[in-house]
């Protein structure tokens, strides 16, 4: 008898937490969100290098016509780990965000990890994401909501203090956003770059 509540209560929260970032409809933002907490998930299962924890630099969201189920295709990069070559995750989710397939390619960006010293790359990469998906109306973020191509986490300098930036473009390349974070992966402030 005991059984039922627990597992009432287990559907009641995984149907809270599958609506936690609005009604369903998934933009490129929300796409990117769910591929770091799904690089987040599959090395906690151990099915991909724990590296992208503290590697990830590049997040890149493509929608996807004429192929279903599949939605959209995502591309995870990471700088180079301390042995092997860098890697990326490709990964591709249905319409509703549920993720279809992923896979380890080579690839990724040349060059050492960044070495946070707070929080590691995702979840600065996460907290920066949460900036337009908690901020769908706003002039500046609005565009990036709808439309995000790619998000790329840097070292950055603000008013001399060491920062994370979250390097933000349009599908198109035409729009740009920086969202700066502490380096705990607090909001410091978002601004769109100016050409």
């Amino acid at each position: 008898m005991k059984k039922a509540p627990i597992i009432f209560s287990t559907l009641l929260l995984a149907s809270s937490l599958s609506f936690a970032h609005g009604d369903g409809a998934n933009t490129s933002a929300k796409i990117a969100e769910l591929s770091v907490h799904r690089i987040d998930r599959l090395v906690t299962l151990n099915k991909i290098d724990p590296s992208f924890m503290k590697n990830t630099v590049r997040v890149e969201v493509a929608d996807v016509e004429n192929q279903a189920p599949v939605a959209f295709k995502v591309m995870v990069s990471q700088t180079q780990p301390a042995n092997g070559n860098p890697l990326q995750i490709a990964m591709s989710f249905d319409k509703d965000g549920k993720p279809l397939a992923f896979q380890s390619v080579d690839g990724g960006t040349a060059g050492p990890d960044s070495a946070w010293p707070g929080a590691d790359s995702v979840t600065l990469t996460e907290n920066a994401l949460h900036y337009l998906l908690d901020n769908p109306t706003d002039a500046t973020a609005a565009p990036f909501y709808d439309d995000l191509g790619s998000v790329e986490i840097a070292k950055a300098n603000l008013s001399g203090q060491d920062v994370a930036v979250a390097h933000m473009t349009t599908m198109d390349g035409l729009k740009k956003l920086n969202v700066y974070l502490k380096l705990d992966g607090t909001l410091i402030k978002a601004e769109a770059v100016r050409k």
